[in-house]
């Protein structure tokens, strides 16, 4: 039996955040554990704290299923 490990959607591109071990990378592999509970997030794009779709922004929110969603430059 294998187990598959499904990883989670990289995160919009324009989504940043500063939390109290200091500002994160872009990859998410990096981020610690349970961090984004006690983030704030804001979107490069309109500078606060909701997306150019008018939802808010979060690392579980920014995700391709959102029409605002920009992926990682190769």
């Amino acid at each position: 039996m294998s187990a598959t490990t499904e990883r989670p959607p990289q995160p919009c591109q324009c989504l940043r955040t500063k939390n109290p071990y200091g500002t994160t990378p872009q990859n998410v592999e990096s981020w610690l554990p349970g961090v984004e509970t006690t983030s704030s997030y804001w979107c490069l794009r309109t500078m606060g704290p909701a997306g150019p779709d008018e939802h808010y922004v979060h690392l579980s929110r920014c995700t391709p299923s959102r029409a605002c969603y920009e992926a990682e430059e190769q």
